[in-house]
């Protein structure tokens, strides 16, 4: 004979544990708003409470090993908070709160099948304050494979598991030998050690356990959110991917999908359009959403990206091009090269708009920050090269907007995008090249927007408006099947989408089909248990927040491996696929944080994420702080200093260094503070081969008393020159000093910042 344990062997509940079912009845009271507010404030704890004292007076009073649900409902009549009408009512509620939240633990039912298919005598066992009409109910929500099974529970014997009583009485009854009988359970009490006792062969079958970062104690909400966690990682192998996207994934961004949908629902918006690629598994949470609820909403994938939209939208002026620099990942230009492809540009082409010392030869050579902005700001003066830009991005513009009219319904404005993360400058930017024609209003909804975005032609509608630590990894919850969007074609009449492929390849290799069906699964059994329950209009913005916490500042050691080695492409704008946040080694660590500062970090660090890196390793966080702290001591500042000293002859003790190049020729230098100074010393000495100086600076009067050789500004209109360095620490008055200059009639090539 073979027997089975019920609830956690064969069922389970949508709730992280059987309190979790008094949680939601108290949920479910209060919304009657007929019963004693006594009860409905405090029905989880006085239902717990109520059982503990049925089962001592049974014990004690009348010697019973186990009660019924009309005992505990009488314990709880003793706070006269409830009638007997309201008695039996409640014991009504329970009973069907019970069948709307089972879920069947499937493995376990097809092993019970395939006993009965080989003509197995089965038999099902249970201590249970519910009778065995009730539980078959509830087993019959699942499967009818157990409408005819033979049932024994404990509260219509008064005999438990636990105590052996119930196996003894199954064993009478069914006339079956304990040698001969296997049982199977999840607990290690009841149904192991019990049924052990008494010779009965038992297989431990354990339940899936919560978590460490699941805080299913904090409301009914947490409760079906980590008891519908916990049910889809019982469903498969135990895997990172698996984790991540039922328990982490999934709880962080249904919440977002539910709520998007519901504003929908309010706004009257029917057709809703994913931009790739974060919204591919957005969209299918919410068809899941909408199949069961919102039949009316349509949901629609569209191709694009910041690489096909921003540039296309760039419409020539000052103020585009510092926003375009600004959100370009400036950081990731390493050569000329790099800065080409933030334009979209050949190496040829942007090298015809470059100053003077820059050839065409230089696509590959690095370029330090200093030479970076000061390229950058000479091609933002730079009118015909901002012109440049917008013909370079005209044949892409034009298959942009017959991309967006042949995808987009724009009949009314019952429509909007939806994305996942950023500052917006993408959709803005998107709305630039839709007003060529349509005026109407154009809706966003984000998860969580970086910045307040003036509107405009624009409406952002945001679901998390706090800081969230790290929340550039969201796009790593949201990766899509296929590559970035690199452009659009004409196919057949039609205009398709050219996707990136090699990434699409990388990621559709790393576990991400287990990963995506896991956020698949927790989405229908959370939509399950919410329509079962009338639970649909109840949406959690917090655990958003708590998960990302466990992603990005704490997460568990399995949980950070998987995000480390996820395949990405940096920036957005790269051909190169990289490794999100692989290990760092000590040989990278010194060089970045004790030879350079922590400047340059890319040049060293191939992964994308060198602040995740360090985040989940201590050991790496201990061995930056270990080379920090070296560097500041004596000898670490001297031999770091002699090292510079030989790679770029700056003498030691000097704090601010120019490039060699630019000190070549003739020169002014503008500014005498201590940058000022330490250039005009470093001009002065034989690598610098400078031919003549002009040191200027607006307090040339009081300066001259200082016996510094300091001239007016004004002195620079009649002076012959290569170029100008701007020598001053701060940035905003580096800016005014540039914009005189200009104003003066200074060509934007000769200036450059020190």
């Amino acid at each position: 004979m073979y027997s089975f344990d019920i609830f956690d062997t064969l069922i389970t509940r949508c709730t992280a544990s059987p309190k979790g079912i008094f949680m939601l009845m108290q949920e479910k009271i209060r919304q009657t708003g007929v019963y004693d507010s006594y009860l409905f404030e405090n029905f989880c704890a006085l239902r717990t409470g109520a059982e503990e004292l049925a089962r001592i007076h049974a014990a004690k009073s009348h010697g019973k090993q186990e009660i019924t649900l009309d005992d505990i409902y009488r314990a709880l009549a003793t706070t006269a908070c409830i009638t007997d009408r309201q008695q039996e009512q409640l014991k009504e509620l329970e009973v069907n709160t019970e069948c709307s939240s089972v879920f069947g633990i499937q493995k376990n039912i097809a092993l019970l099948k395939d006993l009965r298919n080989r003509h197995e005598k089965v038999v099902l066992i249970s201590d249970m304050y519910l009778g065995e009409k009730n539980i078959r109910s509830i087993l019959c929500q699942v499967d009818p494979v157990f409408a005819d099974l033979p049932l024994y529970v404990s509260s219509d014997y008064g005999k438990t598991k636990g105590s052996g009583g119930l196996y003894k009485l199954v064993q009478s009854i069914e006339n079956a030998d304990f040698s001969d009988w296997v049982h199977y359970g999840d607990n290690e009490k009841a149904d192991i050690q019990s049924a052990l006792k008494l010779g009965i062969k038992a297989i431990h079958l354990p339940p899936e356990e919560v978590k460490e970062y699941e805080q299913p104690q904090k409301d009914i909400y947490h409760q079906i959110s980590v008891g519908v966690s916990r049910y889809v990682r019982g469903l498969g192998e135990e895997s990172a991917a698996c984790e991540t996207g039922c328990s982490l994934a999934g709880p962080l961004l249904y919440p977002y999908v539910r709520w998007m949908l519901n504003e929908s629902a309010k706004r009257g918006i029917n057709r809703l359009y994913f931009v790739a690629r974060d919204g591919w598994i957005l969209k299918r949470i919410a068809d899941r959403i909408i199949r069961s609820e919102m039949p009316g909403i349509q949901t629609h994938y569209i191709y694009g990206s910041r690489k096909v939209w921003r540039l296309p939208a760039y419409e020539g002026s000052v103020e585009d091009f510092d926003r375009l620099l600004k959100w370009s990942n400036l950081d990731e230009v390493l050569c000329v090269r790099d800065l080409a492809e933030v334009f979209q540009l050949s190496v040829e082409e942007l090298c015809s708009f470059l100053p003077k010392g820059y050839g065409k030869n230089i696509g590959e050579q690095q370029l330090s920050v200093f030479q970076r902005d000061n390229i950058c700001r000479q091609l933002r003066e730079d009118e015909a090269f901002r012109n440049y830009i917008i013909e370079s991005q005209m044949e892409k513009r034009k298959l942009v907007i017959r991309y967006l009219q042949q995808e987009i319904d724009f009949s009314d404005d019952r429509y909007a995008f939806v994305e996942l993360s950023g500052t917006g400058l993408t959709q803005k930017c998107l709305a630039q090249i839709i007003k060529n024609f349509y005026t109407g209003e154009i809706k966003n909804f984000y998860f969580k927007l970086d910045s307040i975005q003036e509107e405009g032609q624009c409406r952002f509608i945001n679901f998390y408006p706090s800081n969230m630590k790290r929340s550039y990894m969201l796009e790593l919850l949201c990766r899509a099947p296929h590559g970035q969007t690199e452009g659009y074609r004409e196919e057949a009449g039609k205009i398709v989408p050219v996707l990136e492929q090699e990434e699409g390849r990388r990621i559709q290799e790393y576990h991400m089909e287990e990963y995506q069906n896991a956020v698949t699964a927790y989405t229908e059994h959370m939509q399950y248990a919410f329509i079962r329950n009338d639970l649909q209009n109840a949406v959690k913005m917090d655990i958003a927040g708590e998960y990302m916490e466990v992603i990005a500042v704490n997460p568990p050691e399995r949980v950070a491996e998987y995000f480390r080695h996820m395949p990405f492409s940096s920036g957005g704008r790269k051909k190169c696929v990289v490794e999100f946040a692989p290990c760092i080694t000590k040989k990278q660590l010194r060089k970045i944080y004790f030879w350079h500062r922590g400047e340059n970090f890319r040049e060293i660090y191939r992964g994308n994420s060198l602040d995740y890196a360090l985040a989940i390793s201590d050991r790496s966080e201990k061995y930056k702080e270990k080379c920090q702290k070296f560097r500041d001591m004596k000898a670490g500042r001297w031999l770091a200093e002699w090292s510079r000293y030989l790679r770029t002859h700056q003498k030691p003790g000097t704090d601010y260094f120019c490039p060699w190049e630019l000190l070549k020729g003739n020169i002014v230098i503008y500014g005498a503070g201590r940058v000022g100074q330490a250039y005009v010393k470093q001009a002065g000495q034989r690598y610098a081969q400078c031919q003549s100086l002009l040191w200027v600076d607006s307090s040339y009067d009081r300066l001259q008393g200082s016996r510094m050789d300091v001239k007016s500004p004004e002195e620079v209109r009649n002076h012959s020159f290569d170029r100008i360095l701007i020598a001053v620490h701060n940035d905003k008055a580096r800016l005014e000093i540039w914009d005189r200059l200009r104003e003066m009639g200074v060509e934007a090539g000769k200036i450059y910042y020190g």
